[in-house]
C-alpha cells in the first residue's frame, strides 16, 4: 500500500522529534566537550602553579566547593576538617606587643641638626652634668649650676639650690635640667634665678628644636612643647625600667629593662600609634647604645674584658670598629666628626678622643689612683672636656676640666664654688 505524502500519517511529527532530540544531544554533547575543556584547563593551571609556587592559596581566590573539587579529585589530597577547639584568652599583662625588627628607615628620618640639639644623648645618660650653648659652659655641681665662659675662663653660678640636679640641656634662651630630689623638670631662663616647673614625675629629659622629650618615674615616654608645657604619653613600659637613646623626625628609640635584667631596644612613633618595634640586638648584656643623627654608637664585650667601640648606621650590617680598649664604663659621647669615650688601665683612668674620618685618638685627660670600681664619668662641651665622679665607690671625689688645646695633664679642678689649677 502506497503512501498518500499528502495525507497525515505522524511521519512529519516523528522526524520533528527526531530532529529535536538529535539538536539537544548535539548541544549537550558541544557543551560537555567545553566542560571538560575547561576542567582540563583548569588543572594543568592548578598543577602548575602548585609546582612551581607551592604555598600558593587558592582557596582566597576560588569558591571553597570548586578548590576541594580540584584538590581532591585532580590533585589527589584529602580534606581534613580539624574539630573545633575552644581558646583560652590569656591574662591581659603590662608588656606591649612588638612589631617585626625595624631594619630600614628613610635617611630622611635622620636629617637632624646637632645645633637644635639642647644637649648630646652621650652627656646626658652619663648624667647630663654638663652643657653648652656654643657660647658659655654651664656645669651642675653639688651646689648649684655654673657658667664657664670658654674664652675668658670667668665663671659665675647662675643658680642655687643644694638638691641633685641632672639632664642639662641649652636651648634657646633656656637652661632645662631634672631636679633628682624632687622629680621636677625645670626652665630656666637666662638671666633669671628662679625656675618654672615644666612636668612632674620626671627622670630624664631630652631637647631638640621645639619638643621636650622626658621619661617619668612610673616609666613612661611623654613628649612636651618648650611652649605649651601640656604632655602626651608616646609609651609605657609598665614595671620594666626605660631609658631613651635617641630620636629621628619620626620616632624615639630607647632601651627597657625586664624583669630578668635583659636589655630590649625598642622604637615606637611619635604620635604613639602602632606597637614598638625592635631595631637592635646586644650581645646579651648592656650595650649601652646612643643614637646621633641615625648612627648607632655602642659597646661589644671582648675575652679580654674590654670593650670594642663601635659605630653603625641604621640599616645598615656593616660596622666599624673605632677602638678596642674601652672599660664600657660610661655612654659614648659624640660631637661632629669625635668621639669620646673612657679607658682604665693600671689605676689610670683615660677620657679618649677619636677622629671619627682618621681613626687618630689622643687621651684628653687623665686621671691616677682610679680602681676598677671607679663612678667617674666623661663629659664633652665645646672646647673643654669633663671628669666628674669618684676614683672608687666611697673614694675621693674628683671634678676637672680641661681644654682640647691643652695636653691630658693640664686642666682645671673646681671646688669651693671655683675654678683652679
Amino acid at each position: 500500500m502506497k503512501h498518500d505524502y499528502f495525507e497525515n500519517d505522524g511521519a512529519d511529527e516523528k522526524r520533528t522529534k527526531r530532529k529535536k532530540k538529535k539538536s539537544s544531544r548535539k548541544a549537550l554533547k558541544g557543551f560537555l566537550i567545553f566542560v571538560a575543556l575547561v576542567v582540563v584547563a583548569l588543572a594543568v593551571f592548578v598543577t602548575t602553579v602548585k609546582v612551581l609556587a607551592p604555598d600558593f592559596d587558592f582557596k582566597s581566590i576560588v569558591p571553597k566547593s570548586a578548590y576541594t573539587f580540584f584538590d581532591e579529585r585532580i590533585l589527589g589530597n584529602t580534606t581534613t576538617t580539624e574539630p573545633t577547639q575552644t581558646t583560652t584568652t590569656k591574662p591581659t599583662t603590662t608588656e606591649a606587643p612588638t612589631e617585626k625588627f625595624l631594619d630600614y628607615l628613610e635617611s630622611a628620618e635622620f636629617k637632624m641638626n646637632s645645633d637644635k640639639a639642647g644637649n648630646s644623648m652621650g652627656n646626658l645618660l652619663n648624667g647630663g652634668k654638663v652643657g653648652t650653648d656654643n657660647v658659655n659652659i654651664y656645669h651642675i655641681t653639688k651646689d648649684g649650676i655654673y657658667r664657664l665662659n670658654a674664652e675668658s675662663e670667668s665663671f659665675s653660678r647662675v643658680y642655687s639650690t643644694s638638691h641633685k640636679l641632672s639632664s642639662l640641656n641649652l636651648r634657646g634662651d633656656y637652661l632645662y635640667f631634672v631636679d633628682e630630689d624632687e622629680n621636677v623638670l625645670y626652665k630656666l631662663q637666662k638671666g633669671k634665678s628662679k625656675p618654672e616647673s615644666i612636668a612632674q614625675n620626671a627622670t630624664f629629659a631630652y631637647v631638640y628644636d621645639n619638643t621636650v622629650y622626658f621619661t617619668t618615674v612610673s616609666n613612661e615616654i611623654r613628649t612636651m612643647g618648650v611652649k605649651k608645657h601640656d604632655s602626651e604619653v608616646v609609651y609605657s613600659a609598665g614595671a620594666n625600667e626605660i631609658r631613651l637613646v635617641g630620636i629621628s623626625t619620626k620616632r624615639i628609640f630607647f632601651a627597657e629593662k625586664d624583669s630578668t635584667q635583659k636589655v630590649n631596644y625598642l622604637s615606637v612613633e611619635l604620635d604613639g600609634e602602632g606597637a614598638p618595634a625592635p631595631f637592635f640586638e646586644s650581645d646579651g648584656g648592656d650595650s649601652k647604645l646612643v643614637m646621633e643623627n641615625g648612627f648607632m654608637y655602642y659597646y661589644n664585650v671582648l675575652s679580654n674584658n674590654k670593650c670594642e667601640v663601635i659605630r653603625r648606621k641604621f640599616g645598615s650590617d656593616k660596622t666599624v670598629t673605632l677602638a678596642k680598649d674601652s672599660d664600657g664604663s660610661n655612654y659614648i659621647a659624640v660631637n661632629n666628626n669625635r668621639l669620646y669615650y673612657p679607658e682604665f688601665e693600671n689605676g689610670k683612668f683615660h677620657l679618649t678622643e677619636v677622629n671619627m674620618n682618621s681613626g687618630s685618638s689622643r687621651y684628653l685627660m687623665t686621671v691616677d689612683g682610679a680602681s676598677a670600681d671607679h663612678q667617674l664619668k666623661i663629659f664633652h662641651s665645646y672646647d673643654y672636656d669633663f671628669v666628674i665622679g669618684k676614683v672608687a665607690s666611697g673614694g675621693k671625689k674628683v671634678y676637672r676640666a680641661g681644654c682640647v688645646y691643652t695636653g691630658s695633664t693640664n686642666y682645671m679642678r673646681f671646688s669651693d664654688g671655683a675654678w683652679k689649677y
